[in-house]
């Protein structure tokens, strides 16, 4: 993101256009509600905890950040912002059911 070229298309912005638009999207872990049972006091929490430890030290902190959250901000064009807004998948979206 540069404020003078599109990021999806890579025309110069604010030439010929006296606006361009800015897209950030964020993508975050969605956890639902937990229900504690019995099975779930009965467990050893400082092996799982070492085990998770284990498991993140093979992650980069990138990779480990994905897995929680991510914000990614864009410029773009005012064509290709009215496109992102007719579809923000990009692609043939499918029914919800």
């Amino acid at each position: 993101m540069d404020h003078l070229t599109c990021d999806r298309c890579g025309c110069g912005l604010l030439i010929g256009d006296n606006v361009r638009y800015e897209m950030t999207v964020e993508v975050k872990a969605a956890y639902d509600p937990m229900e504690l049972t019995d099975d779930d006091l009965d467990i050893d929490h400082r092996a799982e905890m070492a085990r998770l430890i284990a498991r993140m030290e093979s992650l980069s902190e990138e990779e480990a950040m994905d897995q929680v959250f991510r914000r990614m901000t864009f410029d773009l064009c005012a064509r290709c912002q009215k496109a992102y807004l007719m579809n923000p998948w990009g692609a043939a979206t499918r029914g919800n059911g």
